[in-house]
């Protein structure tokens, strides 16, 4: 009797050369992608070889070389498993900003993606050495504009302020202040350093009361 294969999910195997259609293939992909994760997460990108992903991941080099282009592709594919996990986030982020708790969907944000960054070494350390590919770093550019724009609605629906092309322009300068930040604080301190992350919360906290402060409001 033929065991039928569980059905495949696309995105959990981009950036690969070929699907893993069976079972024993999917469980050596999982090894090598856990294997280069650990290596990257614990020693940098640089200390990834494909000869050592292989010997670590317990697969023949070939083996390796039939999913996997290069390191490049090895690296694409760990940031690309990281990406697919942020959408949740920013659709979390999105239900949490409905009601125009501007502090509160801050607090949040900042506090999911300090915990994705303590459970993500490996892709912590592709960003920092920018290794991202080009179609990555462009994923990774609409994720913070995304963050900003749900950061505008959020401000223009909790203190009824005029929606501006201004008032886009600081909400991004926010996000990617506070994105800069957090990524020192992880450059600091693989754990996150405490005092730059807590003073990373205050300064956009602070920058982001100042809008509200000072930004047109609708009076009609």
């Amino acid at each position: 009797m033929q065991v039928s294969q569980p059905e495949l999910d696309p995105a959990e195997f981009k950036g690969l050369r070929k699907m893993p259609q069976q079972a024993r293939s999917r469980a050596r992909v999982q090894a090598m992608y856990t294997t280069a994760e650990r290596i990257v997460g614990t020693e940098g990108v640089d200390a990834l070889t494909m000869i050592r992903l292989a010997a670590e991941a317990r697969v023949p080099v070939g083996t390796l070389y039939q999913f996997f282009e290069d390191k490049a592709a090895v690296l694409d594919a760990i940031a690309y498993r990281y990406m697919d996990s942020v959408d949740s986030d920013v659709s979390d982020a999105l239900e949490a900003g409905a009601d125009g708790d501007w502090r509160g969907l801050t607090n949040i944000m900042f506090d999911t993606f300090i915990q994705r960054a303590r459970a993500n070494p490996a892709y912590v350390a592709i960003r920092a050495g920018h290794y991202l590919s080009a179609e990555l770093q462009r994923a990774d550019d609409d994720n913070i504009d995304t963050i900003a724009a749900i950061t505008r609605t959020t401000l223009v629906a909790g203190e009824n302020l005029v929606d501006t092309p201004e008032l886009a322009t600081v909400c991004r300068v926010a996000v990617q202040a506070a994105d800069a930040l957090l990524q020192l604080a992880f450059r600091l301190d693989p754990t996150g350093d405490a005092d730059t992350l807590a003073q990373a919360r205050r300064i956009t906290l602070l920058y982001l009361e100042d809008i509200a402060t000072r930004h047109p409001r609708d009076t009609q």
